[in-house]
């Protein structure tokens, strides 16, 4: 892939199996992070700091990916459990390559626009960090066609919906594990999300090969602006106290948590 005039390529590696994944953009940097030692007798401010943690590196940062056909599993899998089971990035920016060991997932936010690609993006955070050597090997992304957002993907209480234009899944690791799901739409006669306080599932489908079902879906915030006389645009962002399970489907048709 060209990023910004540069052909850069991002491989995931989990379980000793690579994966090349298309990639829009990433903002992975190294702080070096370091600690003060305790001052000696007689003086008031420490004299020497060291570092903490694997060379005292902290990895942070983010990479945004599109979802094709040969990722899908692997990034599925990543969303479910990324978090607990730490995984590998080999980033080659051609001028820099960097290998990220032992990194995991502080979030990760899935979203589309009507019409368009689906993108993912994955926020990580890890303390190990090194250049390629002469066994790394890079793996380019071969083109193949990749996941988009059409109208009737999501469905509200098992009602497919022909007016969202554009939608937002964000899931945050922390002390607990925090889900919103926030949705764009015109202002519309009859549209189930007019009213709609609590949902009891949505469903977001994409490519017919990846799905994400949420259950207990609460309103946290609604809001309505206009640019002209005819259209008022609206979001609503729901907090999902139930489940967020993710599927994906294989060649025969069968859905399935991603192994």
């Amino acid at each position: 892939m060209y990023i910004y005039g540069s052909e850069c390529t991002l491989t995931l590696i989990r379980d000793n199996q690579p994966t090349s994944i298309p990639y829009s953009m990433e903002t992975i940097r190294e702080e070096r992070e370091e600690v003060p030692l305790d001052p000696l007798v007689g003086y008031i401010l420490p004299i020497v700091t060291i570092p903490v943690g694997t060379d005292g590196i902290k990895v942070l940062g983010c990479a945004v990916t599109r979802v094709c056909n040969t990722s899908r599993e692997p990034l599925a899998k990543l969303l479910k459990d990324g978090h607990s089971t730490p995984f590998t990035l080999h980033l080659n920016r051609i001028v820099e390559q960097r290998i990220y060991n032992n990194v995991r997932l502080i979030g990760w936010e899935v979203r589309a626009d009507r019409d368009e690609a689906a993108y993912i993006r994955l926020d990580i955070e890890g303390r190990e960090a090194t250049d390629w050597d002469y066994t790394t090997k890079n793996l380019p992304w071969e083109q193949n066609e990749t996941l988009h957002f059409y109208d009737g993907d999501i469905t509200l209480n098992g009602q497919p919906s022909d007016n969202i234009y554009r939608f937002a899944l964000t899931r945050l690791y922390g002390d607990a594990i925090s889900t919103i799901l926030q949705i764009h739409y015109p202002l519309k006669v009859d549209d189930t999300l007019n009213n709609a306080r609590e949902l009891d599932e949505i469903t977001i489908t994409l490519g017919g090969r990846l799905r994400f079902t949420l259950t207990r879906a609460i309103l946290l915030t609604f809001d309505a602006r206009t640019d002209n006389a005819d259209e008022i645009l609206l979001f609503r962002r729901f907090r999902i106290d139930g489940e967020c399970v993710i599927e994906v489907c294989n060649d025969k048709g069968e859905w399935g948590s991603p192994v």
